[in-house]
């Protein structure tokens, strides 16, 4: 409800450009993250009380006409024509069959025992009787379900329906990123709808998408603008990337890529950094980072109580096979790594042939562009690191869909700029898409047929 308030007043719709109409619908999550941190730590209020704050604010807002500072030199792609029409109703049309006939089902009990939590308490309080994973695992995207499901009618309904919330998120995320690599359109948009690891996002409830769709906006942003973006524009890009972190800390190696690009491109005196530093602030306190170390210290003495909350690899060697392991993860389609490493894995599939496909248009055809070596090494990085600390990195490409996804997206806009000699790549597209497609097929009937 607080969120539809503000959003309202915000008025995405009616943003220039879909970069500009993603900044606003976070921009109105983070005030509400930072409104419900308030209201715990001072007392007073409720998430259900708090609508009437955020009406008068929603209103202030909508007369204000407050418009974030844009993106400059691009050419808007509206959401709808993200993908082409005719592939994103058959991904609603199956999302919306899973999102009904199955049971609301989180990926870890966890984010739904959260979610009620907040909705109960109408706070993010901590509490000392129940699982430590239940008050660590951060607040955001439950916080947004709880606001979700307090909506009058329809709420329980929209939380149901949460994969056609998320595909629509999804599509806006990847307009936006169109925006920023100013890329055409064409058929070929389709294969970033036939990602399988996408899709499980869509039918179990986890943070996952939300922290991708920031991630693959941000990416997009620093190989693309880095270079010469002016200050306001190194603070909103800072904000979106430590938003990502801020919910889940396995989105860090983000940040790497971000300071590198900064420090290794800007000369141009202390403005980008001062906006680099601005942007962090607020993606900090707007992602509840904050608020959680506080918390954290306040009831378990430690900032960060990373045990069963966050793993790392123990060792080197642990890291090595960790990198190993992640490497072969690319390319096995989950199969291979199932075997070699029993026990290991988890749910939400891998990148899949999407991703393989990606690697031989940017390798084979388009090594000679510029663009394409920026992402093979941003995103080389992002992958690098988080297979050298986290034990997750073999088949939870869920933890780094942002740079994933990217990948895909520039060997999409790449391929008709592929060297001459290569344009046998384009052959390759038509049965990448059909054999994703049908895996994906494969992953919806396993759901309701499993026992």
């Amino acid at each position: 409800m607080n969120l539809l308030l503000l959003l309202l007043g915000l008025r995405p719709w009616s943003a220039p450009t879909t970069t500009s109409c993603f900044t606003r619908v976070f921009l109105a999550v983070s005030i509400l993250s930072i409104e419900m941190q308030l209201v715990t730590w001072t007392l007073i209020g409720s998430l259900r009380s708090l609508a009437l704050l955020n009406l008068p604010i929603a209103a202030g807002l909508w007369f204000l006409r407050l418009t974030p500072p844009p993106v400059h030199g691009i050419t808007a792609v509206p959401p709808t024509r993200a993908v082409p029409w005719p592939v994103v109703l058959a991904m609603a049309a199956l999302v919306l069959v899973l999102n009904l006939g199955l049971p609301i089902e989180a990926a870890d009990p966890y984010h739904l025992e959260k979610v009620d939590r907040i909705a109960s308490t109408g706070t993010l309080a901590y509490d000392p009787g129940i699982d430590p994973k239940i008050n660590l695992v951060g607040f955001l995207y439950e916080l947004l379900l709880a606001d979700l499901r307090q909506l009058p009618v329809a709420g329980p309904t929209l939380v149901r329906l949460h994969g056609l919330l998320g595909l629509a998120l999804y599509l806006l995320a990847l307009a936006s990123v169109r925006e920023l690599l100013r890329a055409q359109g064409g058929w070929l948009w389709a294969l970033l709808l036939a990602v399988p690891v996408l899709f499980h996002q869509l039918v179990l409830i986890k943070n996952d998408l939300l922290v991708g769709v920031l991630s693959f906006v941000a990416i997009a942003w620093i190989v693309t603008r880095a270079k010469s973006a002016p200050w306001q524009e190194i603070a909103w890009a800072t904000w979106l990337a430590v938003l990502a972190v801020a919910i889940k800390i396995s989105a860090a190696p983000l940040l790497l890529v971000l300071g590198g690009a900064l420090l290794l491109q800007r000369r141009d005196g202390w403005r980008p950094f001062a906006g680099a530093a601005l942007g962090g602030l607020l993606g900090v306190v707007a992602g509840g980072l904050l608020f959680s170390l506080a918390e954290n210290f306040r009831l378990y003495g430690s900032l960060m109580p990373l045990e069963g909350i966050g793993d790392r690899h123990a060792g080197p060697m642990a890291a090595l096979v960790g990198m190993a392991r992640f490497g072969v993860s690319l390319f096995d389609l989950g199969l291979f790594t199932r075997v070699a490493w029993p026990g290991r894995g988890g749910w939400g599939g891998t990148f899949g042939l999407p991703l393989m496909w990606a690697l031989v248009v940017l390798i084979v055809g388009g090594r000679h562009l510029p663009t394409t070596r920026t992402s093979l090494l941003c995103t080389g990085i992002c992958f690098l690191a988080f297979a050298a600390i986290f034990p997750d990195a073999d088949l939870s490409h869920r933890l780094v869909l942002g740079p994933g996804l990217f990948l895909v997206a520039v060997g999409v806009e790449t391929l008709p700029r592929v060297d001459p000699r290569h344009q046998w790549l384009r052959l390759t597209t038509a049965p990448v898409l059909v054999l994703s497609g049908a895996q994906i097929l494969r992953s919806a009937a396993l759901y309701f047929t499993r026992s």
